[in-house]
This record gives structure tokens, sequence and C-alpha cells, in this order.
């Protein structure tokens, strides 16, 4: 993983990923774009209230220094779902620069070039797959709810179906989001995990501070979700959102008044 900055704008890349030569992607952090306010700087979420100019303007600015296709910007509908859209060229542009016309996807594949898959996280754990052998990536949001109802694994079942992608092909991420040492939760939600991943145990502990409260290491848990499907190559950033509010916003350091980051990927 490396930090990158160029000039004020800051973000994150992933050194599996970037070694492959296939790929235009990053994890954008709060530095660099011209947002104001609580939304400072680099918001790139057009549904937080903040004007939709200076939102777009740090799409521009990331697609300089990045290389990406800014035009064909295509980005989630996220409710905490699993549902997972393919994405082709009749999608360019969709929530970014144009109405998506589709609601609750929080995870994009595509097996098309020059289509930067765009998801959205303040917290909620980024997961980057590429498929080196059959040219393909997906992208997905997971929250605690995703990661409990195991939505990794079925980011890349969906490309299995799609592109026949062998798991044994695949170079994954997990980007910068809560880490363990800040994701607290309770009975409800720690039933959610163990009713769908039977080795919760193995990812959660009890919270030595608070009665009945747990700490769940989200970024093992979808290390080991890919893992099991047979992904080998795996690099987790280790970076808390919540612990690094001056690099990142954090829904549960900040509440609602804040921008979001993004976590983009382009076949080359």
């Amino acid at each position: 993983m490396k930090i990158v900055k160029k000039d004020k704008l800051e973000y994150i890349t992933f050194d599996n990923l970037e070694e492959t030569g296939m790929v235009k992607h990053c994890f954008t952090t709060r530095r660099g774009g011209v947002s104001t306010a609580h939304w400072a700087s680099m918001n790139m979420g057009l549904s937080r209230g903040e004007e939709k100019e200076a939102v777009w303007e740090n799409y521009r600015i990331l697609a300089e220094a990045v290389g990406f296709t800014a035009k064909n910007y295509v980005t989630s509908q996220q409710t905490h779902t699993t549902n997972v859209r393919r994405v082709t060229a009749a999608d360019k542009g969709k929530g970014v620069w144009i109405d998506r016309g589709y609601t609750d996807v929080d995870g994009l594949i595509t097996n098309e070039k020059h289509i930067p898959l765009v998801i959205f996280g303040a917290d909620c754990v980024p997961v980057f797959l590429l498929d080196r052998r059959n040219k393909a990536i997906g992208v997905a949001h997971c929250g605690w709810m995703g990661t409990g109802k195991r939505m990794a694994e079925k980011l890349l079942q969906e490309m299995m179906r799609e592109f026949g992608t062998d798991p044994a092909d695949v170079t994954a991420a997990i980007g910068p989001s809560i880490g363990k040492c800040c994701f607290q939760m309770d009975e409800p939600v720690l039933r959610l995990f163990q009713e769908n991943i039977p080795w919760t145990e193995d990812v959660v502990e009890r919270d030595p501070s608070a009665e009945g409260k747990y700490k769940m290491d989200l970024w093992e848990c979808n290390r080991r979700l890919l893992a099991e499907m047979g992904v080998k190559e795996i690099e987790i950033s280790h970076l808390c959102t919540k612990c690094d509010q001056e690099r990142f916003y954090s829904h549960r350091g900040m509440g609602e008044n804040r921008g979001v980051m993004a976590g983009i990927m382009e076949l080359k």
C-alpha cells in the first residue's frame, strides 16, 4: 500500500494491484479537493448536500491525477445490500454526470476497459477485485451489514458467473475503513454475523469497556471470506478511518456532517 501525494491531493493505492499493470485505481482521502465547510476538501459524494459543481471538480481533479477516464465514471447506489450490477458501455457516466436509473447496488463489476467503477465509504470496507486472466474487475461496499451478509464473497461469485473468473487468478485489496480498534457492535449485530458466518467467534471479542458490546475485525472477516473462496493475493491497508479523521471521513467519528471517500478502479 502507498499513500500517494500530488500537490495537495492525497490518495491510497495498493502494491499488488499496481504490480499487475492492468488497472488504474485508488481510494481517496479528505485531502486535495475543492469542497468546503464540513465536506472539506475531497468529498466524492453527490448526495451529501454539497453543491454538485464542487464534487464534479473533485472528480475531475482525481481523473487528471490518476488517469481515470473522467467521462465514464459509474457509481454504486449503496443501501447495504449484497446486490451486484454488471456495468457496460451503456452505463458510462451514471451516478456522476447523468442519473443512474438504478438503485440498491453495493457492488459493481465489468470486463470493459476505460470505465472507472466507483463505490463509497466513510468507515465501511471497500473491496477491490481484479481477475488477471479474464481481465475483469469488481468493487464492493462492505459495511458491517454487507460484511455480515458475505458481500465480498457475493462480488466474487458474480464475477465467476459473468466472466468465468477463477479465484486463483484474482488479486484483491481491502481498503481503509473502521478497524477492530474502533468498531464496536451490540448483540443484534453479532447475531447477524453468527447466522451467516460460522467462524464469527474467530474475528470478534467482548469489549471490556462496555457491557454487552463487542469488537469485530471487519478486515480479517472480508479477507477470510475471499481466502476461503480460493483468493491468494489479498492486500489490506490496515488504515482505520475513525482513528485518522484528519485524513479520512468517518461516519462514527463525525456523524452525518461530513463528506465521503471513493474507491475507484478502471481496466486499462
